[in-house]
């Protein structure tokens, strides 16, 4: 589920949230660079519109290829994290598949951004469907037209959008020879040869190649042949061309290309050099997932690529700190309250959340608690009064983002028999449990205004309005409850009806029709949150007298469903 307001974190925001030492990660350091570099990714992942036209292909798929490659690398083996960039990156490849051209390149503007698209599909294939319908395919479609196209060269013809060079031949080589079993010797060869062909003044068999682009052609020819390649790896020491103005994520590409190129050779003083020059293109005012190096989300991921394998298992496993502060940071920025109406239902909640959980701060009315994928704030109130005061403090104070009410309710009608497991829209008895779609008052109006001369939120003259809760939270409590029905058997989905001491069963269903339980303060909760523009969820364990055929009854039912919930909503952050 996207949040309603999505928030904004900046480099200096890990600090807050980090364990032990996080000066570092302000540090002018490879691991540090490295570091702020994947976050970023992470953020463009999560917060980046995934547009499908081919501008967009190369950048997108690349983030997936290097947030996958980071993220799987057995020094940080951040499994979880992939889980929850996963839907992300299935977007991402859809897209790009919806969006293939009908001529060459299929991807992008030119065969280097049509290689590093394959490239994406075969690194994250495993966890992409798309990806991994498409991989191969994609992969011999590749290597066909290179093999077509090598003896005039890996060129579209367009000057005006692709950058031809010998960076091309090296791209498609890379690809072949790490995608590609069996990678024909004559091909490689080939390719090889054009990689290796030299600029000579300004130009690369026949055609002009633009003064700064040519460092950047070099940096990857010498990264994928390396001493074979000693010529041009003598050019990337020459920083003459930085006295020439250049535009910071333009000069942010180069200086990645130069660090790869410089790194495979083992050049300590270039990449020092190299180093220093990104260390000051680097933007920390800009929010992560924008680019923190140059302005530019491209050049993030160039130096994330040129840098990681530089990088020893050790540097590797410390970004891990990172990204537990950013997953922190997540966390508190996307706090979920949880309204009860016992001190059981508070214990109840804490048991649900399992081992591991975090107890910041409790007391009797309140607790503030750490989950290994989520921030909670659990408050409880027994009256109208109350539960309006604990909604609005969940809100207003603690900034929750999402409202769920785990309560218990008075069953109206009798149980009906069912066959089978699954979810149920009529009949409700003590022991089961009901995801409530709908809120309706019943005669409540008095003790509301005296309960929300607290909360003040607004209450129609008329009487009162039956208040749908939040649907994407209905569907997640539906998907939750299915996952559970082992532990929870038969659930419920409708209406439940507030009301006082007036009244009668009879009475409530004569002015509901349907409804399946009654209690006495959700709909407070329900008023307060859709003031607020707050997503709200109310579940609720049935009580009553059983019938012989009734299941038991297990109010903490309703507390495991609703941390259940909170579980999946946080799957995106």
């Amino acid at each position: 589920m996207v949040s309603r307001h999505p928030p904004v974190f900046f480099t200096s925001d890990l600090h807050g949230y980090g364990i032990g030492n996080t000066s570092w990660f302000d540090d002018n350091s490879p691991r540090a660079l490295a570091g702020r570099c994947l976050v970023d990714a992470l953020e463009y992942l999560r917060t980046s519109p995934k547009f499908a036209a081919r501008d967009w292909h190369v950048l997108n798929a690349t983030a997936a290829r290097m947030v996958h490659q980071c993220l799987a690398d057995p020094a940080l083996a951040r499994h979880d994290l992939i889980g929850r960039a996963t839907p992300h990156i299935e977007e991402i490849c859809a897209r790009i598949v919806a969006s293939r051209q009908y001529r060459i390149p299929f991807y992008g503007e030119d065969f280097w951004d049509w290689a590093s698209v394959v490239d994406a599909f075969c690194e994250v294939q495993n966890i992409s469907a798309t990806a991994a319908q498409v991989a191969r395919r994609e992969l011999d479609q590749f290597r066909r037209t290179v093999h077509i196209r090598m003896p005039s060269g890996l060129s579209v013809g367009d000057p005006e959008q692709e950058w031809f060079g010998p960076a091309i031949a090296t791209r498609a080589h890379r690809l072949l020879d790490m995608r590609m079993s069996g990678f024909d010797p004559d091909l490689r060869h080939e390719l090889q040869a054009q990689a290796l062909e030299r600029i000579e003044r300004g130009r690369y068999r026949g055609r002009q190649v633009t003064p700064w682009q040519v460092n950047w052609h070099y940096g990857q020819v010498v990264g994928e042949f390396q001493r074979a390649a000693s010529e041009q790896a003598a050019e990337l020491a020459d920083f003459a061309w930085l006295a020439v103005p250049l535009d910071p994520a333009k000069r942010a590409l180069v200086l990645a290309r130069i660090l790869q190129g410089a790194g495979a050779m083992k050049d300590r003083r270039t990449v020092l050099q190299t180093l220093d020059e990104l260390y000051r293109c680097e933007t920390p005012g800009r929010p992560l997932g924008q680019g923190v190096i140059g302005a530019s989300i491209e050049a993030s991921l160039d130096v994330l690529e040129a840098l990681w394998p530089q990088l020893d298992d050790r540097d590797k496993a410390s970004i891990n700190a990172m990204l537990e502060a950013l997953r922190f940071l997540h966390a508190k920025a996307h706090t979920i309250g949880f309204v009860v109406e016992t001190g059981e239902d508070i214990e109840g909640l804490i048991q649900a959340m399992g081992p591991g959980t975090l107890i910041e701060q409790r007391n009797a009315t309140r607790a503030i608690i750490r989950h290994s994928c989520f921030h909670a704030v659990v408050c409880l109130g027994r009256s109208m009064t109350e539960v309006a005061s604990a909604t609005s403090v969940a809100i207003e104070e603690h900034g929750a983002r999402w409202v769920i009410m785990a309560g218990r309710a008075h069953a109206l009608g009798s149980r009906l028999p069912q066959a089978g497991h699954g979810a149920r829209f009529v009949g409700a008895g003590p022991g089961d449990l009901v995801v409530t779609a709908a809120l309706a008052p019943f005669r409540i109006e008095i003790r509301l205004r005296d309960a929300l001369s607290i909360a003040e939120p607004p209450f129609p003259k008329d009487g009162g309005m039956i208040i749908p809760t939040d649907p994407e939270l209905c569907r997640l409590a539906h998907d939750s409850a299915a996952a559970m029905l082992d532990q929870i058997g038969v659930f419920f989905e409708g209406v439940t009806v507030t009301h006082d001491d007036s009244g009668t069963e009879a009475d409530i269903l004569a002015a509901f029709p349907g409804a399946l339980a009654a209690d006495k303060t959700a709909y407070v909760t329900g008023l307060v949150c859709l003031n607020r523009s707050v997503p709200c969820l109310i579940v609720q364990s049935l009580t009553g007298t059983p019938s012989p055929s009734a299941r038991s009854q297990d109010h903490n039912a309703a507390c495991r469903l609703a941390v259940k919930v909170a579980e999946m909503l946080c799957r995106n952050w």
